[in-house]
């Protein structure tokens, strides 16, 4: 086991399988091997980042990783019986969350957040299910299980090129269930099956987040409820703890821990099979060379956002939305649009 002065992880990232029952369009994890991660090396990477004595993020990716249950409850349970200080959340498509399990989940902590993009029409076009059956049916499913258990979830919508249109529909379904209490918008990354696909421009998605948002505005009206937009509720955080220096980038900071189904070690999620980002391996530790070297060429690759008149309210860049398919770095203009909107928002109404 490597032990070294690096900084304790703070951001743990579990593959729990490269299997999924959909087909998502533009999955940047398509690649990934379609196996699931051993039960040693799921428990050995909680213990590596538990062990450090810090507060960690635990979050259970996949792949969909409610195929993995079972192994969620353990991992869940180990870090009560350690006690170890997680806080840990779990991201799915939402089609297998029944009513026990989203209780259980609640019961014990786990935040549920479900991956989604709007109505029927545009959610069975981008998020396909591999049986031919109607994705946008299979997660309503999840959301009003959970509803119907007093248990609330955020929305993350991915956003591509030809999606912008219909952006404003997310809004819709997100009063329409009841328990979601926020949305938040994930750029296209261009790998896996989005290699093939493009992020919407600077002008299209402005567009596109101004009719979402006063969709937002009219159904709060209408009904007293407030849905928070992710983006907004970043900017109000990074103005009051003034912590705006990448907070969100763990690679940046040498303190993350994105785990394959092997038991490998990446800077990111967005970043795992390439050699460059690969940082160690669960059972014996993260490499310190490789993590100082990671660390430097995305902070490298990320130096204009400190230039940026935003920067105190956006907290710089996503490196991974800014990495191209070919390897090359580019500023990643609808991500820019997207903070830039929300902060214009957020600074209107304080």
């Amino acid at each position: 086991m490597m032990t070294t002065d690096l900084s304790p992880i703070r951001m743990l990232v579990l593959t729990l399988t490269g299997r999924c029952n959909f087909a998502c369009r533009y999955c940047y994890a398509a690649d990934a091997d379609q196996v699931d991660m051993k039960e040693e090396t799921a428990i050995a990477a909680l213990h590596l980042a538990g062990r450090g004595g810090n507060r960690f993020l635990l979050q259970f990716s996949g792949g969909e990783p409610l195929l993995r249950f079972p192994l969620i409850r353990k991992l869940v349970e180990i870090a009560e019986r350690n006690h170890y200080d997680a806080q840990m959340q779990i991201q799915t498509n939402g089609s297998l969350l029944t009513k026990d399990i989203g209780t259980w989940l609640y019961r014990h902590g786990v935040g549920i957040g479900i991956s989604c993009d709007g109505r029927k029409d545009l959610m069975d076009r981008t998020r396909r299910r591999k049986d031919g059956g109607s994705s946008f049916q299979a997660a309503s499913e999840g959301f009003k299980n959970l509803a119907s258990a007093g248990i609330g979830t955020g929305i993350t919508c991915v956003v591509t090129e030809d999606m912008t249109d219909d952006l404003p529909g997310i809004a819709d379904m997100a009063h329409f269930y009841g328990n979601v209490h926020q949305v938040g918008f994930d750029i296209l990354r261009e790998q896996g099956r989005g290699a093939a696909l493009h992020a919407p421009s600077a002008e299209a998605m402005t567009k596109a987040l101004e009719k979402t948002a006063a969709r937002m505005d009219l159904l709060e009206q209408m009904t007293g409820r407030h849905i928070h937009f992710t983006q907004e509720d970043r900017a109000a955080r990074l103005e009051k703890t003034k912590d705006y220096d990448f907070p969100q980038c763990y690679a940046m900071h040498g303190e993350a821990a994105f785990v394959d189904v092997h038991g490998n070690i990446y800077a990111c999620s967005s970043l795992m099979g390439r050699e460059r980002y690969l940082l160690g391996n669960v059972h014996e530790g993260r490499d310190p060379e490789r993590v100082r070297t990671v660390a430097a060429f995305v902070e490298q690759s990320m130096a204009e956002c400190r230039d940026c008149s935003y920067f105190p309210l956006c907290g710089g860049g996503c490196f991974s939305r800014w990495l191209r398919a070919d390897g090359q770095v580019k500023k990643s203009e609808a991500e820019c649009a997207m903070k830039q909107f929300f902060i214009k928002r957020y600074v209107r109404k304080r």
